[in-house]
């Protein structure tokens, strides 16, 4: 990307925020994670570059701020989030380094002062424990910098979830694969019921299944007391 290239994605963050505005969202999550374009500029096996954007920890963190900076102007930050991933490795072409902790530490000590809606962090995709380079425990060692509310995921079940809120380490436990097959999930949440198993399957396919067909509860006991 040329400096013009990268001006330019800033300004198209910003008016994908009034698009979403002005589509009646509430607000909008900043995606700095997953191997997506922030998470590449972070990343010092991805950014090659020599000039503001990259090099230094401060360079390679430089396009989040510049377009939470550009945002203001558009929309209230409090109706901002962040997300990030800052354990993956070896996934979309990411790798920890012997800086990452250090910039992560760094982007999130920094978030502090800009009032965000929360801070949306995941925790690792694989099992990085003997990886002194990574962060074992996203969330917990997150909670100690940032001040903010935190929301945590990445293949929680409820009762997970419920720890990780009871040890005071995240404020909110996000979930997307169980949502997917349970568009009830919360109702199946509070009344301990089974959940429906996802079809991988289906996963980025085009069409209805796998996204609307799955059913509800309600669903599945007005059949259960059809059939008997």
């Amino acid at each position: 990307m040329t400096q013009q290239d990268i001006q330019q994605t800033i300004a198209d963050f910003k008016q994908a925020a009034v698009n979403a505005l002005e589509a009646g969202f509430d607000g909008v999550e900043l995606h700095g994670a997953n191997g997506y374009l922030l998470q590449q500029f972070f990343s010092k096996n991805a950014n090659q570059r020599t000039d503001d954007y990259g090099g230094s920890v401060e360079n390679r963190a430089r396009i989040l701020f510049d377009i939470l900076d550009e945002l203001k102007s558009v929309i209230d930050l409090n109706r901002v989030g962040v997300r990030l991933n800052p354990s993956l490795h070896g996934i979309m072409g990411i790798l920890v380094d012997d800086e990452t902790i250090a910039l992560y530490e760094y982007i999130v000590d920094r978030l502090n002062g800009y009032g965000l809606a929360y801070l949306h962090l995941i925790e690792p995709f694989t099992d990085v424990s003997q990886n002194p380079q990574a962060i074992p425990q996203v969330a917990k060692h997150f909670r100690a910098i940032y001040n903010g509310t935190i929301i945590i995921n990445r293949g929680f079940t409820k009762e997970t979830a419920m720890q990780v809120l009871h040890d005071g380490d995240a404020d909110l436990v996000s979930f997307g694969v169980p949502f997917l097959a349970n568009p009830d999930l919360v109702d199946r949440f509070r009344t301990n019921a089974p959940l429906n198993q996802p079809d991988q399957a289906t996963f980025y396919t085009p069409g209805e299944a796998g996204y609307t067909d799955y059913p509800t509860l309600k669903q599945q006991l007005h059949l259960t007391e059809n059939n008997q």
